[in-house]
C-alpha cells in the first residue's frame, strides 16, 4: 500500500505545484512593484497631484462637470474619487494601475491559451507579461495609466479572436476612452469584421460604450466639446517630432517641424492602409490566430514607429503583444527582446536621466528589422496559408 500512497502524494503535489509557483511569483512581483511606490515622477508632481488638489477644492459633482487636466473624463473620474479618499493619492494611483497590469497579463494568457492547453506555458506567459520592465516601471514607478487602456485594448483583441463581437467593440471603446494611444490597435476591428470574427452590425456597442463613459461628465455640466474633444488639446500640447522615442524621427533633426509632421502622419496612414488592404485582399486566408496576433503587434508597433510627436512609453501595447508573438512562434524570441529594450531605454532616458550609451538610431534600426521580419511572416502566412513559417494548432472555436 505504501507505494500507492507515495504516488498519490506525488500526484497531489504535481496538481498544486503550478498554483504554488504562481502564488510565490505573483507575491514577488507585487513586492518588486511596492519598492517603487514612493517614487514621485515629474508627471505626478506637475500634473496628477495638482489635478487631485483641484478636485479637492470642489464637491464631487462639481469635479465631474469641470474640465480638469488634459485626460479624457473616465480617468479624471478616478482622480476625482481619489481626491475624496483619506489615503496617499500616489499610492492609490499606482495600485489601480498595478491592478490593470494583472488584467493585461490575464488577457495575454488567454490569447496564449488559444495556442496551447499546457497550463505551465499559460502561467509563464502571464508572469512574463507582468515581469516586463516597461510594465513594472510604467505602473509602479511612473504611476502612468497605460496598463488601463492597454488591458482593454488587448482584451478587445482576445474577444475579437474568440468571436465575442459585442465585447470586442466594448473593450476597444473603453480603451480609447481612457487613452488616445488605443487608436494604435483600432484598425484590428475592421480586420476582425472582414475575417467574420465580429459582426459589423454590433459596432453600435463601440459608440454606445464610448458615449456612456462621458455621460456622467456631461450630465454634471461639462460642455459637450470639452467631453468629446479632450484629445485635441493633448495632440497640440508638444511641438517636437520626437519625444524621447526610438523611431524613425531619431534620424531627423533641425528641420521644418510642420512639414515633416504632416508628412509623417500621411506616411503612417499609407503604411497602415496598405497593411489593411493586403489583409482584405487575402481575407480568405486570415483564419489562424497567429496571424491575428502578428497583425495586432504590427498595428501597435508601426504607428508609434512612424508617427511624429510620440512619447517614450507609446510602445507599451507593442511590448505586450510582442510577448504573444513569441509564444506563437518561438523562433521570434527576439521580437519581445528588441521591442521591450527600445521601450526601456526610452524610459530610462526620461525617468532615470541616462545618457545615450549608444546611438539610439541603432536601436531604431534594430526595431525596424524586427518589424520587417514579423511583417514578412504575416505576408507569407496569408499568401501561402498551407506553408506557414510557423504552423500552429489553434483550438477551434465554436
Amino acid at each position: 500500500m505504501q507505494p500507492i500512497n507515495d504516488k498519490s502524494k506525488q500526484n497531489l503535489f504535481d496538481s498544486y505545484a503550478p498554483i504554488i509557483f504562481l502564488l510565490i511569483s505573483v507575491t514577488a512581483l507585487l513586492i518588486a512593484r511596492g519598492a517603487f511606490f514612493s517614487y514621485q515622477s515629474g508627471d505626478y508632481i506637475y500634473f496628477l497631484k495638482p489635478w487631485i488638489e483641484e478636485y479637492r477644492s470642489m464637491t464631487f459633482l462639481e469635479g465631474l462637470g469641470t474640465k480638469v487636466g488634459t485626460y479624457n473624463p473616465p480617468y479624471m473620474y478616478i482622480l476625482n474619487i481619489i481626491s475624496r479618499m483619506n489615503v496617499p493619492d500616489l499610492t492609490v494611483i499606482k495600485i489601480i494601475s498595478v491592478f490593470f497590469d494583472f488584467l493585461l497579463a490575464y488577457f495575454i494568457m488567454r490569447i496564449v491559451a488559444l495556442r496551447t492547453n499546457r497550463v505551465n506555458v499559460q502561467i509563464f506567459a502571464f508572469l512574463l507579461t507582468l515581469s516586463l520592465p516597461t510594465v513594472v516601471i510604467n505602473s509602479a514607478m511612473w504611476g502612468q495609466c497605460d496598463s488601463i487602456y492597454a488591458a482593454f485594448a488587448v482584451g478587445a483583441v482576445y474577444f475579437g479572436i474568440t468571436k465575442q463581437s459585442k465585447l470586442s467593440y466594448s473593450f476597444m471603446a473603453l480603451a480609447l476612452t481612457f487613452k488616445l494611444q488605443a487608436v494604435f490597435l483600432l484598425p484590428i476591428l475592421p480586420m476582425f469584421v472582414i475575417a467574420n470574427k465580429i459582426k459589423l452590425k454590433d459596432c453600435y456597442m463601440f459608440f454606445a460604450v464610448y458615449l456612456a463613459t462621458l455621460l456622467p461628465a456631461i450630465i454634471a455640466g461639462m460642455p459637450l466639446n470639452d467631453a468629446l474633444f479632450s484629445y485635441v488639446s493633448q495632440a497640440n500640447y508638444y511641438n517636437r517630432l520626437n519625444l524621447n522615442m526610438i523611431n524613425i524621427w531619431r534620424f531627423v533633426e533641425n528641420v521644418d517641424y510642420e512639414s515633416f509632421r504632416t508628412a509623417g502622419i500621411y506616411m503612417t496612414g499609407v503604411a497602415i492602409l496598405s497593411l489593411m488592404y493586403f489583409t482584405y485582399v487575402h481575407k480568405a486566408h486570415l483564419i489562424k490566430t497567429v496571424d491575428f496576433v502578428r497583425l495586432a503587434y504590427l498595428f501597435a508597433v508601426i504607428m508609434p514607429f512612424m508617427l511624429p510627436k510620440m512619447h517614450e512609453r507609446y510602445y507599451f501595447m507593442a511590448d505586450i503583444l510582442a510577448v504573444a508573438v513569441f509564444f506563437y512562434d518561438k523562433r521570434r524570441w527576439y521580437v519581445p527582446a528588441v521591442t521591450v529594450l527600445c521601450s526601456y531605454i526610452s524610459y530610462a532616458y526620461f525617468l532615470m536621466f541616462w545618457t545615450e550609451l549608444v546611438d539610439y538610431r541603432y536601436a531604431a534600426i534594430a526595431l525596424f528589422v524586427v518589424i520587417i521580419i514579423v511583417l514578412r511572416d504575416y505576408i507569407i502566412s496569408l499568401r501561402t496559408p498551407d506553408n506557414d513559417l510557423a504552423p500552429v494548432d489553434d483550438i477551434k472555436l465554436q
